[in-house]
């Protein structure tokens, strides 16, 4: 389905005249309006979300692991419905585990309905972290375990093992150049305390692939007691604009900017931006870690109910919750249409 880029090109926003309540009735009223069989077949409902589901993973969170979206540069905001049955089909997710997908979806969703505007993070980021306490946390490694693995315990000054980065990346890394600027630019687009922080710390090493990935090794004093590692990486356009639009004006940085907001589960210490010093590249930068690949999460049906859960939490912060938690209710009506959607699709 091809939808004009005018429909979902801009960010999603509540009507700040009417309360929850009163936008939860709003949302009831509309299901009798457009049914789920409808939405689910021409995402006809109206609301509009941060679509992230291809970029669903687990972090480290600073108390336990967080399930999360990963990739921040391949966000689009568009209809909830696409978002919701991307996900079951990239992951697989048919009959009963489709429908506990969505019954996962609809929880999600209403538990963060009736939370002050200013809260919902909060609140989405404490269940988050519930959501992923049965994940092995070895299999989510830490930037403290990025360190060990990518930094030379033994070199003074501190020092990058590019042997070891290399393998990270899959390509050859060799010494970055002239990233001055660019890590300026990439401290002005952090908050005021993360930036002082930083100001604190030199670059002790630097090295870069060809595909314009960056790792940079932040030291205070000549030894590893105390580095921070910083990784960018190109920032990517979404695989949807083909079918939801691209980012008006179709810029890269201004793409870097909206997807970096597009992900409030994930916890913003170091996230940024910048772009490369001949303005041709736009990256995107956060505190490097260890992991890649995602943890096992158990049998497929609570995969999909943590799948699930983790995608209503970031369609619930970014999008009107209340109105969305009103249109999809308390029923099994709506895990049954999606279980019914996935089988004709």
């Amino acid at each position: 389905m091809s939808t004009p880029w005018r429909t979902y090109a801009d960010p999603p926003q509540s009507d700040g005249a009417l309360d929850a309540a009163q936008r939860r009735s709003r949302g009831r009223e509309r299901r009798h309006d457009v049914d789920f069989d409808d939405a689910l077949d021409d995402y006809a409902s109206g609301y509009v979300v941060w679509m992230c589901a291809d970029a669903l993973g687990a972090v480290q969170g600073p108390r336990a692991p967080i399930i999360d979206a990963l990739a921040v540069d391949d966000a689009l905001p568009g209809p909830w419905e696409a978002d919701l049955l991307d996900l079951a089909r990239r992951r697989g997710l048919t009959g009963g585990a489709a429908e506990v997908m969505a019954q996962a979806y609809q929880a999600a969703v209403a538990a963060i309905a009736a939370e002050p505007l200013h809260a919902v993070r909060a609140a989405a980021l404490r269940r988050a972290s519930r959501l992923a306490k049965d994940i092995e946390p070895a299999a989510v490694a830490s930037s403290e375990a990025a360190v060990r693995r990518l930094v030379s315990g033994k070199s003074a000054p501190a020092q990058l093992r590019s042997d070891h980065v290399s393998l990270r990346w899959g390509a050859e890394a060799g010494p970055a150049q002239d990233l001055g600027a660019e890590l300026a630019q990439y401290r002005e687009s952090l908050p005021e305390p993360a930036a002082r922080l930083l100001a604190q710390y030199r670059v002790a090493d630097a090295l870069a692939d060809s595909a314009g990935r960056v790792l940079i090794l932040m030291a205070r004093g000549g030894g590893t007691d105390d580095v921070i590692l910083l990784e960018a990486a190109p920032a990517e356009a979404s695989s949807r604009e083909d079918d939801f639009g691209a980012w008006r004006d179709g810029s890269d940085v201004q793409r870097v900017l909206l997807a970096r907001e597009s992900v409030p589960l994930i916890p913003s210490e170091f996230a940024g931006w910048s772009t490369s010093a001949d303005g041709a590249t736009a990256r995107v930068w956060s505190r490097a870690r260890a992991a890649k690949s995602l943890p096992d999460w158990g049998p497929k049906r609570a995969r999909a109910r943590a799948l699930g859960s983790a995608l209503g939490l970031l369609h619930a912060t970014t999008g009107d919750a209340a109105s969305l938690a009103g249109y999809l209710g308390h029923s099994s009506r709506f895990p049954e249409a999606v279980r019914a959607a996935m089988k004709s699709s």
